[in-house]
């Protein structure tokens, strides 16, 4: 955990939660999506060093981690300070690049110029020079971080984009799942940056075979359930995805027509992010050749604009 002193600094203006112990989720105002208004800042600074493994190949050694940092400019300056608190070795792991995870770059990057930073390269390509420009370690899944002694497993877990990562802290076996679950409802896939449906319900399963004790998410509150979480969002999914089959069953052959259906209990100003689901759902029928005969994509796809003219697009985070 962040030492007595640092605390101290945090404190004055966060709330923040020590569970499990060890690791500290501080919410922080970001420029996020509705229903949230927070991205979790993660931090794992362990009190005491552990003899570091000869059995595993680091990809980083650092003192103190930092998962995330996504909050507003207005809470730049309390970011600053829990990054002074933190130690020098410090190593900053973003799960993707979305700016409510990455807006609070820049300032670990001036306060702390040799802090070394960990993301997949689909995700580094679409981090702004702005928020960094310095060097990072590009990983894949599979590696392995050192902190305090302490691993950490990186695991590559697409579907909400094609660069979105996870983190295991294996000691506790507590999952950091970045956008893949949230707090509240269900998860939402960025079309616009390799978001695939196939990808996330692999990396579903993928996370359901870890068979974590502890889910973080970055928005909302731990999850203590994984599994029933997990196998919840695997049903929520099925569901949807039976739902539009249905409705293009049904005659449905415009975007407009198949969100009007499926998501008629949902309030309309959040249909456009139903919408890249509805899209992706499309694509993963077609893919298991689900769709029936007289359902023409061409179609489907050229009812993207009018949509966004009835509707409304997703603002980009």
């Amino acid at each position: 955990m962040i030492s007595a002193q640092s605390s101290e600094k945090v404190n004055a203006t966060l709330h923040y939660q020590e569970y499990p112990p060890g690791v500290i989720i501080v919410p922080m105002k970001s420029r996020t999506a509705k229903p949230f208004h927070t991205t979790n800042l993660v931090i794992f600074a362990p009190k005491s060093v552990k003899n570091e493994s000869e059995d595993y190949n680091f990809v980083a050694h650092g003192d103190a981690l930092i998962v995330d940092p996504g909050c507003r400019a207005d809470f730049h300056e309390e970011l600053l300070k829990i990054v002074a608190a933190l130690s020098k070795k410090l190593v900053v792991f973003v799960t993707h690049h979305h700016g409510d995870h990455v807006d609070g770059l820049s300032v670990i990057q001036k306060c702390n110029p040799n802090a070394t930073l960990i993301a997949h390269e689909n995700t580094m390509r679409r981090i702004r020079k702005d928020d960094w420009s310095l060097g990072h370690i590009s990983v894949s899944g599979g590696e392995d971080i050192c902190i305090g002694g302490q691993r950490l497993n990186i695991i590559f877990a697409p579907g909400h984009t094609d660069g979105h990562m996870a983190l295991l802290h294996v000691e506790t076996h507590s999952l950091i799942v970045g956008d893949h679950c949230v707090g509240q409802g269900s998860a939402l896939l960025d079309i616009a940056s390799g978001g695939n449906m196939a990808d996330y319900f692999q990396s579903t399963y993928k996370f359901i075979e870890l068979a974590p004790h502890i889910l973080i998410p970055m928005h909302g509150r731990v999850n203590l359930w994984p599994k029933h979480m997990l196998c919840g969002y695997l049903k929520n999914r099925r569901s949807r995805e039976l739902s539009i089959l249905e409705a293009i069953e049904n005659g449905a052959k415009t975007l407009f027509d198949i969100v009007a259906n499926v998501y008629s209990e949902v309030d309309r100003s959040l249909w456009p992010h139903a919408a890249s689901n509805v899209r992706l759902h499309v694509d993963h029928l077609s893919q298991q050749n689900m769709l029936p005969k007289g359902f023409s994509v061409d179609t489907f796809n050229c009812s993207l604009v009018a949509f966004a003219e009835k509707v409304g697009k997703i603002e980009p985070k």
